[in-house]
């Protein structure tokens, strides 16, 4: 999955999470999850579980709290697509 298909695919997920969060919103890897965008904390566990569900990518609490940018959440999910199966990713999950 290249970069340009994981943004698609967030922003599909955030306008699941919550349709208002794109509208008149260019989203850039600069965006800023909080700020950029307004997810309040739950919409966030709301983002990561539909990231979870429709990508198969399980950010962990601790990469979640680093998640400043969309760029930074593209980072984690690249990084977790090319890992080979069985690979255990920070705090040991698979």
């Amino acid at each position: 999955m290249d970069r340009q298909q994981i943004r698609s695919e967030l922003e599909n997920i955030l306008t699941i999470v919550d349709d208002n969060l794109t509208k008149g919103v260019n989203i850039t890897e600069a965006t800023l999850i909080r700020e950029g965008l307004g997810l309040d904390s739950l919409q966030m566990t709301e983002l990561l579980f539909e990231i979870e569900d429709r990508l198969g990518v399980k950010i962990a609490d601790e990469e979640a709290l680093k998640v400043k940018t969309v760029g930074d959440l593209m980072d984690i999910i690249q990084g977790k697509k090319e890992q080979p199966s069985g690979a255990k990713g920070p705090g040991g999950e698979a």
